[in-house]
């Protein structure tokens, strides 16, 4: 089935996004491939805005705003409707922010934080270093232990040169000590997507667990119709880890193999 025919205001509106973006790179010493490298657009994609052959999407309306430090509507006039729509679901959430209890009010700003620091993973974590390279840049959250325990934290935040692309994923960690080899090897990127919940985890599958506030990563099994678990190192030199009812136990997340 061939394309629907652009109405001549598409036509029109490709041409004004196009000189938008070509007035706003002319001031500035940036590259278009410099928007590839921070935001992943694809090139072909980038090239395309720019000849004023398509219009971008709302969310790489957005990325351009921030890569050139302008207002979405700056680069694509129709994104004053959309300004106007975020100003009422704001009116609406502070609204609402406004008759929670305090409690409730710190869950909102932990959540949203959390959120946020979502989106940035998603939008740095992975890049190229150049079009024609196979080498990557990978944001990696931290360390999670093979071993004996480690602290995983949002503030170690490195980013790690990988030579191969790495797939779709939410969070990206470094495996420290052997107790996962020959699967996982000291010094290890490992990618992971995040689980909310217990019962979205399989059994034997490999998983980011935090246990009485140290994270490993390690095979999880479960016994007795998944009452109990058992968190596995490969290495027989490391004994198995059982979870009691009064440890503070949770799986953030399953490896990608």
């Amino acid at each position: 089935m061939g394309r629907n025919k652009l109405t001549p205001q598409e036509i029109e509106l490709k041409k004004v996004v196009a000189s938008n973006l070509n007035e706003l790179l002319n001031k500035t010493t940036k590259k278009k491939i410099d928007i590839h490298r921070e935001y992943g657009i694809p090139n072909s994609s980038i090239s395309d805005y720019f000849k004023g052959k398509s219009l971008p999407s709302e969310e790489n309306v957005i990325k351009l705003a921030n890569f050139f430090n302008v207002n979405t509507y700056d680069i694509d006039p129709r994104m004053k409707v959309s300004d106007f729509n975020n100003d009422k679901l704001r009116m609406s959430l502070l609204s609402k922010y406004e008759k929670l209890n305090t409690e409730n009010k710190k869950k909102v700003v932990d959540y949203a934080d959390n959120k946020l620091k979502d989106q940035k993973r998603q939008q740095n974590k992975i890049h190229p270093i150049n079009e024609n390279d196979n080498t990557y840049y990978v944001d990696v959250l931290g360390s999670v232990s093979a071993g004996t325990g480690e602290w995983l934290t949002d503030e170690q935040h490195e980013e790690v040169m990988v030579n191969n692309e790495p797939p779709a994923h939410d969070f990206a960690l470094r495996v420290n000590g052997d107790s996962m080899t020959p699967t996982f090897s000291d010094g290890q990127i490992i990618y992971v997507n995040k689980r909310y919940d217990t019962d979205e985890v399989r059994n034997n599958q490999f998983v980011i667990a935090e246990l009485n506030g140290d994270s490993y990563v390690k095979k999880i099994v479960f016994d007795d119709d998944r009452k109990n678990c058992r968190l596995i190192s490969l290495n027989k030199r490391y004994a198995d880890i059982e979870i009691k009812k009064s440890d503070d136990f949770k799986i953030v997340g399953v490896v990608i193999i």
